[in-house]
């Protein structure tokens, strides 16, 4: 029996996660390939970043590294259960496409991972390397991405198999699923009048889309100020009391929720020296001190 942490595997992106104008991002395939005694394996999904409703298809490719054949007797594909199994689309692919009819899906073994399993008799499918004869089948299979994938987290997929030469069970080799929010978000910091050391300044940051709740982090500089949550209409807002003056960076951090993006803004905020501030009089004390000076 292969061990699931047998042989070396290498993971690789296919494609870059780009963002496009609507702030959509772009499918970002992705393969893991590894070895196990003479058998080598690819397996790829078509998109390991997708949004809740988009359709994924994951392929393994089995071939030899030696002249000894393997055949296939089975193949388990193990994904999240918040993954749904396309009917009709599990097929093993040759020289052609060999749907599999009737395959077993589990939807959920109770621990949040489920898994399509096909099977062929003893002598349908042959992985080989050898002069005159290579071939080197592929099972596929397609899942729609549920809204109940969690977001922003590596969900795991992998696969077992069974043959000739006994069995691989790499259950979580990969590649992993991570699902992304559905609704880009934007957040904008209202322009701050009259603020002054010491004195409470009202900051207002505005999310859209408005109602999507979660809660907004403002900072001055790298320094938290606070937080607040996003009220019904879009808006946080908090009571901000400037330490020092002159020219800050107020940021506001919008921490996202369910199917909506985390997303940031900042505003440039001129403080104005309070009273009792020293900055007022140092100019004076200098005078002061310089006058004193110039009497030695």
């Amino acid at each position: 029996m292969r061990g699931a942490a047998a042989g070396a595997a290498t993971t690789f992106a296919l494609g870059a996660l780009a963002f496009l104008g609507a702030g959509t991002a772009a499918a970002a395939p992705g393969s893991i390939v590894w070895d196990d005694g003479s058998s080598h394996f690819t397996r790829t999904i078509s998109n390991t970043t997708p949004d809740a409703g988009e359709t994924i298809t994951v392929t393994t490719k089995f071939e030899r590294t030696s002249w000894v054949d393997e055949y296939i007797y089975n193949v388990k594909d193990r994904h999240p259960s918040c993954l749904t199994y396309v009917p009709g689309s599990a097929k093993m692919i040759g020289e052609n496409e060999y749907p599999v009819l009737d395959p077993e899906v589990n939807v959920d073994e109770g621990n949040g991972s489920g898994y399509v399993r096909a099977s062929w008799g003893i002598t349908d499918w042959v992985v080989q390397n050898r002069p005159g004869f290579h071939r080197s089948p592929t099972f596929s299979v397609r899942y729609k991405v549920g809204s109940d994938c969690v977001r922003g987290t590596a969900l795991t997929t992998g696969m077992d198999y069974g043959g000739s030469l006994g069995s691989g069970n790499y259950g979580t080799k990969g590649p992993s699923v991570t699902v992304g929010a559905n609704t880009v978000s934007t957040t904008t910091v209202t322009p701050v009048a009259g603020a002054t050391v010491g004195k409470a300044t009202t900051l207002t940051a505005k999310v859209n889309p408005a109602g999507a709740g979660g809660t907004v982090k403002f900072k001055d500089g790298d320094s938290t100020i606070g937080t607040a949550p996003v009220g019904a209409d879009g808006t946080a807002t908090l009571q901000w009391t400037p330490a020092t003056a002159g020219e800050r960076t107020v940021t506001a951090d919008y921490s996202g929720v369910g199917t909506v993006s985390a997303s940031s803004g900042y505003a440039t905020v001129t403080v104005a020296p309070g009273s009792g501030d020293g900055t007022g009089g140092t100019g004076s004390l200098d005078s002061l001190l310089g006058g004193f000076g110039s009497s030695k």
